[in-house]
C-alpha cells in the first residue's frame, strides 16, 4: 500500500529548476519548484506553469531546455495581451508571460501555447 501511494505521489509532482532570468524576481535562476501534474483543468491566468516548448532546442530563437517555467497571462477566449496576433485567446490556447518581460522567451515570441503543451502548475518553492 505505501508503495502504491508513493508511486502517485512521484507521478503527480514535478521538481522543476529555474534557469535564467525570465522569472525574476518571483523565482531566481537555479530555484526548484514544486508543481502538480496536469490532469484535465485549464490553468488559470496568474497560475505559474511548466509547458513544452513549442520550439525545439536549437532553432534560432528558442530556449535550451525542453520545458519553459512562465505566468498564464490570458486563458481561451480572454483579452490577448497588447503586441499579440490577435484579440482574443483562440480556444485551447494560453498566453505564457515571464515575470521579467526584457528577458523572457513568451508569448510575446512564440504566439499562443496550447493547453495541451502544459505539464504542471506550480504550487510552491523547493524546501532544502
Amino acid at each position: 500500500m505505501a508503495t502504491s501511494g508513493a508511486l502517485w505521489i512521484r507521478a503527480g509532482i514535478l521538481v522543476a529548476v529555474v534557469r535564467g532570468p525570465s522569472m525574476l524576481p518571483t523565482y531566481h535562476d537555479g530555484e526548484r519548484l514544486i508543481a502538480r501534474r496536469r490532469r484535465w483543468a485549464v490553468p488559470r491566468r496568474g497560475d505559474v506553469v511548466v509547458f513544452r516548448n513549442p520550439r525545439p532546442a536549437g532553432v534560432p530563437g528558442s530556449s535550451e531546455g525542453p520545458l519553459l517555467i512562465k505566468r498564464v497571462g490570458a486563458g481561451p477566449h480572454e483579452a490577448a495581451p497588447a503586441g499579440m496576433t490577435a484579440d482574443r485567446v483562440p480556444a485551447g490556447h494560453l498566453v505564457m508571460l515571464g515575470d521579467n518581460p526584457a528577458q523572457s522567451l513568451d508569448s510575446r515570441h512564440l504566439g499562443f501555447i496550447p493547453v495541451d503543451n502544459v505539464v504542471a502548475t506550480v504550487v510552491r518553492r523547493f524546501q532544502r
